[in-house]
């Protein structure tokens, strides 16, 4: 049973009415992207969702319908559906340039159905269909196939959790880890000649310092979004190396921030860079598979 309205109840009896479904995206840097699988566009809780239009991006195309797989007990639940991008941006890239490059990777999707007794009159509320994480993106030439995971997805653990392995088993600044990444986050700004995949600040740390860290954009065209660092090379300026790039270029000054990564080891890029020895859970002694009796 989905939870509705009294007055949705009431007009779903008089069986006359128009329906549309939204789509709310929360892409992983916090930006929300609100789409309408209707003729035009939609507002409802206050929010705009915008229909293809002359532009696209299409959703629920009358040939490909969206599908819902709804199961009983705890398996995930699954939603598939087509997206004809058209001429549509995303963050100043083409819709299928941004699917491409993983703007849509683990962003969440709520799906809604509008049910309207004149279309564009949204006050009897929506039906919540589905929620979320886009989980396969299939990319063709014209046309982008989504399908998104429930959050029971969450629950396929391999167990048992821990494992014997040589490097820590933690999570940098997790719970069990301890590290306060807050306090060793540092702020910066690009210097001239970066690109997307290398970022050229006067950050002061000694190289390798960030490592496996995290950079994250805070102004600029890359505004909230964030990858992980390869290497780090002091310098004049010193540059930090992606293992993944942006989809922008950034522009000289755009302000970002940086935490330190962690190795899993002893060894100077492991815990001891962190001061936090105390809170290894590696087993560096386990012997190799070869020699384990």
């Amino acid at each position: 049973m989905k939870p509705v309205s009294t007055a949705l109840a009431a007009l779903l009896t008089t069986r006359q009415f128009f329906a549309a479904d939204l789509y709310t995206f929360t892409l992983a840097g916090g930006a929300l992207l609100r789409y309408c699988g209707g003729d035009s566009d939609i507002v409802s809780g206050g929010n705009l969702f915008t229909a293809g239009g002359q532009t696209g991006p299409y959703f629920d195309d009358q040939k490909n319908k969206c599908t819902c797989h709804w199961k009983v007990g705890v398996e995930v639940d699954t939603l598939v559906f087509d997206v004809m991008p058209g001429a549509a941006s995303v963050l100043g890239m083409s819709f299928l340039s941004a699917v491409r490059s993983g703007l849509f990777d683990g962003a969440e999707l709520q799906l809604e159905r509008a049910f309207m007794p004149s279309y564009g009159n949204t006050a009897a509320g929506t039906v919540i269909l589905f929620v979320g994480r886009v989980a396969e993106i299939d990319a063709g030439r014209s046309l982008a196939t989504f399908s998104v995971n429930s959050h029971l997805e969450l629950l396929n653990q391999n167990l048992p959790r821990n494992l014997y392995q040589p490097s820590c088993i933690n999570t940098l600044g997790d719970y069990t880890c301890t590290v306060n990444l807050a306090a060793l986050t540092v702020s910066g700004s690009t210097a001239a000649g970066s690109s997307t995949s290398i970022i050229l600040s006067a950050l002061t740390q000694a190289s390798d310092y960030f490592d496996q860290g995290v950079v994250t954009f805070i102004s600029g065209i890359n505004d909230g979004l964030a990858r992980t660092v390869k290497t780090w090379t002091a310098g004049s300026p010193g540059s930090l190396a992606l293992i993944a790039p942006f989809p922008n270029p950034p522009a000289t000054g755009d302000a970002f921030t940086v935490y330190p990564g962690c190795d899993k080891t002893t060894g100077p890029q492991g815990c001891p860079k962190f001061d936090n020895l105390a809170h290894f859970r590696g087993f560096p002694f386990i012997p190799v598979p070869e020699t384990a009796v």
